[in-house]
């Protein structure tokens, strides 16, 4: 048991709190760390804060950590650098228009979820660029607003969650590596995740809602009152408000549509990642560092966008080249600095063994096999609360994972209930940024969105959450 005993609960209880209740993550995760950091000096407000300060800069003592922050920064400049030189324009008019492959309700709710699921490396360019694609031939074929919002937003996140190649599989891997470094589970992160994430069952549940949906035409009250509405051409209801009434993002003017100078960079990054796999895991792609590999392919992605818009096709001069790459690092700062401060909390969480004191104590009155499901209510809770995916599973994983150690519970199966309560709490949220972009992209009235789209992920939770107990159980026999 910790030493510090009920104490050690304090840190993470003013996180949560404060994110629920503030709805800011980073001063949320800034605070909740420091107030570990003054229980671990014994009550020392001098001695706390001096330590606050070491333990933020032992955060880039870990390669995992540098690596998932450096990604983060570097993929926001590939992405500006593609919507600048007309690669969203290009894809927009290549799937759109020339390729026709929307020529019906379903088959335009099929491409809006194709999209959202295939350009996995950064969320709001897919959800953007899958908006932009099937927004004409929704109102076309008469899909509704909500009805398009749910498929983009559901399939979009359930696919994001599970790709380890993107964002989200860099910053899950960098949490972990921390739990394996302080010998809270051992292996590889890449491994860890890929075995994790098969237990994602919320994103699992959505996708097949998603397919049923579309395919059968189901649909609950609220949402079929909506299809109905469209079916009539009415595209909003009487008194909704849009949060855009044009497209939602202006491309820079004289920009010509260039479907190449987005799939160029996205295409390399996506190639070299198996490759950076296979090499750093000496010929075994599963023993591959994760975090090494998306970092070579964000930076053969940012090369080959250089030879691509400065010597090929010119279109960009060598100063232009690196001024626009640094307006792109600029816009991801703010992730940068929430993945630092998760690392951060996640470091001072192991000092103060949470996770061994809330497995000695739920063990009294909560079976092992209930661990699961007891991580997904609560990251649920708290992602529905918080608006974000990515703070919650920041604090849940390292928690799941300690308790899992302790309780001897499968932390596979507790980091894939950390991830799935992590996305289900973001998709019903309306403080949500991936709700609000969703909102934008498909020119929807948020809270009709958000109310829409609600039974179909509460059936998918109620399923992923039953998963949980059944597999949970009956590991623990």
């Amino acid at each position: 048991m910790s030493e510090l005993g009920a104490w050690c609960l304090i840190p993470p209880f003013i996180t949560i709190c404060l994110a629920v209740f503030s709805r800011q993550v980073i001063p949320s995760l800034l605070i909740g760390a420091v107030a570990g950091f003054w229980l671990l000096a014994d009550f020392n407000p001098a001695m706390g804060l001096q330590n606050s300060v070491q333990g933020l800069v032992d955060v880039f003592k870990s390669d995992g950590a540098v690596k998932t922050i450096l990604f983060g920064l570097m993929i926001g400049g590939v992405i500006h650098l593609a919507r600048v030189t007309g690669g969203m324009l290009g894809l927009i008019d290549l799937l759109s228009e020339r390729a026709r492959i929307a020529r019906g309700p379903v088959s335009t709710q099929l491409l809006a979820a194709a999209i959202a699921a295939l350009i996995f490396i950064e969320s709001n360019l897919s959800l953007l660029t899958s908006g932009a694609v099937t927004g004409g031939p929704a109102a076309k074929y008469k899909v509704s607003r909500e009805q398009l919002a749910y498929v983009m937003q559901n399939t979009g996140l359930s696919v994001w969650s599970s790709v380890l190649i993107n964002g989200w599989g860099a910053a899950m891997m960098g949490i972990i590596a921390l739990q394996v470094e302080q010998g809270m589970i051992s292996g590889e992160p890449f491994t860890i995740l890929a075995r994790a994430v098969g237990y994602n069952l919320f994103a699992w549940a959505s996708i097949i809602l998603v397919l049923i949906t579309v395919l059968s035409g189901f649909a609950f009250p609220a949402m079929r009152r909506a299809n109905l509405r469209a079916a009539k051409g009415i595209e909003l209801r009487e008194g909704a408000v849009p949060l855009v009434t044009g497209k939602p993002e202006e491309e820079p003017p004289g920009v010509v549509a260039n479907a190449s100078n987005l799939l160029v960079p996205l295409l390399a990054m996506i190639v070299c990642v198996p490759i950076g796999l296979y090499v750093t895991g000496d010929g075994n792609i599963t023993k591959g560092s994760g975090a090494t590999a998306v970092l070579w392919a964000v930076l053969i992605g940012q090369l080959v966008g250089f030879v691509h818009y400065v010597l090929v096709k010119r279109e960009l001069s060598f100063d232009s080249y690196f001024r626009q790459l640094l307006v792109g690092y600029q816009t991801m700062v703010p992730l940068a600095v929430v993945m630092t401060l998760a690392f951060l909390i996640s470091n001072v969480s192991g000092q103060l063994q949470i996770g061994t004191y809330l497995a000695l104590h739920i063990d009294s009155f909560m079976p092992a096999g209930l661990t699961a499901a007891f991580i997904f209510v609560i990251a649920g809770v708290m992602s529905l609360s918080t608006g974000t995916s990515w703070g919650t599973f920041s604090i849940m994983i390292p928690i799941g994972i300690q308790v899992a150690a302790t309780a001897g519970a499968d932390p596979y199966l507790v980091i894939g209930a950390a991830i799935s309560g992590a996305i289900w709490g973001d998709t019903i949220s309306p403080i949500s940024d991936t709700g609000i972009v969703t909102s934008i992209a498909t020119r929807n009235d948020h809270m009709d969105h958000i109310s829409t789209q609600l039974p179909y992920c509460l059936v998918a939770s109620a399923l992923a959450l039953c998963g949980f107990v059944l597999i949970g159980l009956a590991q623990s026999w």
